[in-house]
């Protein structure tokens, strides 16, 4: 007789393609690891405010570590949804397009969600991720002096080089 756990697939290995069983390993490895990491949010501060240096530096380190735990969190759904994929069958196939994801793509990041292509088209729209820092000259608002001489046409010449 059938136990609920049978019937819900509970207790049964989860059946992967051959096709994704390497990035199956890595995922597990990954989650594995993610669930190790202490995501603990650290203990109240225990320091007067009569000494303020290390009462700043003890709120870096809280702060600090609350960001790591953050990070690892995101990571581990990330992780978990890719796996899930997998078990669904619907790992490899971009959720904007529809198409395979590269290769190369899910070797580099094998929890990704989107093509290469799917991804230009979330960055367009604004939902992407852009995780790079901008260039200090945007950051400062400071040009150069060479930009500044140049006309319009040039500066943006400059920019997109």
């Amino acid at each position: 007789m059938a136990t609920a756990a049978d019937i819900l697939g509970v207790n049964g290995k989860p059946k992967v393609p051959a096709r994704w069983a390497k990035h199956y390993q890595w995922l597990c490895a990954d989650k594995e690891r993610l669930l190790g990491r202490d995501r603990s949010s650290p203990e109240a501060s225990s320091i007067k405010l009569d000494d303020l240096p290390d009462a700043a530096s003890e709120e870096s380190q809280r702060c600090l570590s609350l960001v790591a735990a953050k990070a690892t969190q995101a990571s581990l759904v990330d992780v978990v949804d890719a796996i899930r994929r997998i078990e669904r069958g619907t790992y490899g196939i971009c959720e904007i397009t529809g198409k395979p994801i590269e290769a190369a793509r899910l070797r580099a990041i094998p929890w990704t969600r989107y093509s290469i292509e799917g991804q230009k088209e979330l960055e367009r729209a604004g939902f992407g991720h852009k995780r790079a820092l901008p260039t200090l000259e945007r950051v400062s608002g400071a040009s150069s002096a060479d930009d500044d001489e140049a006309g319009p046409e040039e500066a943006e010449d400059k920019e997109a080089a």
